[in-house]
């Protein structure tokens, strides 16, 4: 039984899709699926941590209504996120003779929505794309504004694009099923939210954080509500980051740095969001001691990721790593990043809370300031 919680019309450049809000909807999807395409053939590309989620409710529901449906599993982990996965799922869909017409369905986190999105865009030079994020993460953030890339070597979203899905579906379900680590990571991300644009938003998060840890379904519903207002009303006028979607990337410049920085042959030491959260630290470091942000603005994003168990620096030592290394490692990875100039970076540094700017040139000086600050 579906129930549908909150529903949007999302339009971005010449594309306009419906986003439902609710529990239970991926019954929605073939229905939804029938009044935007005749063709019948749909390949699922999912995180196979859903299995029994995908074979026994969205395939089947998929296949009583008529379509043609193909599976192919994944590993979630980023890993994962690279151009030999991309070629299977090529292989796939050309054996299997896929059109123009036919459906790719992406259900998983911020990875699989990001390379499935990546081979709906290239194959046939695009092929209708759903999503179906299943971390809070993907939600709010990744299954939104048509970011589609895969990682190349240690640079994230090296190789990508824009497209965007005919149909977006948000099932809180699967946040019943997501492991409480991961979940803490996807408030990272409306943290962020709330510091560029909503202070009123940021008082919410701040204020209601048990009953968000807990998963409170009228909060969790103003959480990802909310997060997703603010991400449409940067991306839209502003799909490929000419100007104010720029404000969406805070964090993530010097936080995508420590991700990439920390991964072992064992995987990744920090998830998405909890290098988002580390990398606003540095960023808000920046902005109090040289662009006047107040100490109380400081101390409040600190104290927000404090309360929702996030992590504000990173241990070395702990984790395996030589300080001096791995800050060295932090800054070779800053210098590829897709925001760089000559040698200053565009980052995105908060004035206040709710309050952002885009600055074109932060020198490398002060990031290395930064990333001294949280690598401890």
């Amino acid at each position: 039984m579906s129930k549908i919680l909150s529903q949007k019309e999302v339009v971005f450049d010449r594309s306009r899709y419906p986003l439902l809000i609710g529990r239970g909807i991926i019954n929605e999807l073939a229905a939804r699926l029938a009044e935007r395409t005749r063709n019948r053939d749909v390949l699922i590309v999912y995180d196979n941590y859903f299995e029994a989620s995908i074979n026994d409710k969205l395939a089947a529901s998929l296949r009583l209504a008529g379509f043609r449906v193909l599976l192919h599993p994944l590993e979630g982990g980023k890993v994962n996120k690279n151009i030999n996965e991309v070629l299977k799922i090529y292989g796939l869909l050309e054996s299997q003779d896929f059109s123009r017409d036919s459906t790719l369905v992406a259900v998983g986190g911020g990875v699989v929505g990001d390379l499935g999105g990546f081979v709906a865009s290239t194959y046939l030079r695009g092929i209708n794309l759903v999503h179906i994020p299943t971390t809070l993460m993907a939600m709010i953030d990744s299954s939104l504004g048509g970011k589609v890339a895969i990682n190349f070597r240690k640079t994230i979203n090296a190789i990508g694009g824009y497209y965007h899905p005919i149909i977006n579906l948000i099932d809180l379900d699967f946040i019943d099923a997501l492991p409480l680590r991961d979940y803490r990571a996807g408030l990272a991300e409306a943290i962020k939210c709330a510091v560029i644009a909503d202070a009123e938003y940021f008082r919410f998060l701040l204020d209601r954080g048990a009953a968000i840890l807990e998963k409170s379904e009228p909060d969790l519903l103003r959480v990802i509500d909310r997060a997703i207002e603010i991400k449409i009303d940067h991306v839209s006028g502003d799909v490929h980051e000419g100007g104010k979607r720029l404000k969406l990337n805070y964090g993530h410049t010097l936080g995508h740095a420590v991700e990439s920085s920390t991964v072992t042959d064992d995987g990744e030491t920090y998830r998405h969001g909890e290098g988002v959260a580390l990398g606003i630290m540095a960023a808000a470091y920046i902005a109090w001691r040289h662009l006047g942000l107040k100490e109380q603005a400081y101390q409040a994003q600190r104290e927000i990721f404090d309360r929702y168990r996030l992590p504000v620096v990173v241990e070395a030592a702990k984790i395996g790593f030589e300080r001096a290394a791995l800050i060295d490692e932090c800054l070779r990875n800053v210098k590829k990043d897709k925001k760089r100039k000559d040698h200053v970076i565009r980052m995105v540094l908060a004035s206040g809370i709710g309050q952002s700017a885009i600055y074109n040139d932060v020198p490398f000086s002060l990031i290395e300031e930064a990333f001294r600050e949280i690598v401890k």
